[in-house]
């Protein structure tokens, strides 16, 4: 398989780390100029990697919303100051990893190398994540991270994401929450279900607090049907 690597404005030490952890693989490296064109990019074919350099941590997060919009690749962002208010605030809005422009190269290359390896073995294991699908109402193309209802365009945080392909990949079965962390997430199991199914059904559900798509089983789980009509929740 030939790997894609989107990469814009890192640095000439990050980027020779990066080629020389990537010999032996068939990559192409592309060269963004611009935020913009880095996101048009994206929305125009499908990469396994994008490492992004932005100099002000006020300038990444509405960029990272829209390039999630069009990508569900690892999104690697490099902050010339890396505190922990600027990296929180790029990981709520779609960033996978942040690291320190100042951090050793061979730590930074390590950590994306990574993300990248988890990537690339899950939508191995995963036949279904790299082909676009319908289950009822609903659309999703996992390599543009597209999701539409009844032709609605919904933009979902990676978090909401994971957990709709979950559940789009196994409808009408009840899942419980162990499953959905270790499926969905490849994590321990968390308390924190409940409240990723609450912010998923807010962006699919024309109703929420009556939910079609996405049903409770009581003492059970979750029962994802993919239609709207009688199968709401009273």
């Amino acid at each position: 398989m030939r790997y894609q690597v989107l990469l814009l404005d890192i640095s000439d030490k990050l980027h020779h780390a990066l080629e020389y952890r990537f010999q032996g693989m068939d990559v192409d490296f592309t060269l963004a100029l611009t935020y913009q064109s880095a996101v048009h990019l994206c929305a125009g074919q499908p990469f396994h990697l994008v490492v992004l350099h932005f100099p002000e941590a006020a300038l990444c997060n509405e960029f990272l919303i829209a390039l999630r919009h069009a990508s569900y690749a690892p999104a690697i962002v490099v902050l010339d100051r890396h505190e922990d208010k600027s990296a929180r605030s790029a990981l709520q809005s779609g960033a996978d990893v942040c690291i320190g422009a100042d951090w050793p190269v061979d730590l930074a290359a390590d950590q994306i190398m990574a993300q990248f390896r988890r990537y690339v073995a899950y939508t191995h294991d995963k036949g279904t994540q790299v082909r676009d699908f319908q289950v009822g109402d609903i659309y999703i193309d996992p390599s543009r991270c597209v999701v539409r209802v009844k032709e609605r365009s919904v933009r979902l945080r990676p978090r909401e994401f994971a957990l709709l392909l979950y559940f789009m990949e196994r409808p009408d079965r009840v899942l419980k929450d162990e499953q959905i962390c270790r499926g969905a997430w490849n994590m321990d199991y968390t308390q924190s279900v409940s409240r990723s199914v609450h912010e998923l059904r807010k962006q699919i559900e024309a109703n929420p607090g009556k939910p079609c798509y996405i049903k409770t089983v009581y003492r059970m789980g979750y029962q994802f049907t993919g239609y709207s009509g009688e199968t709401c929740d009273n």
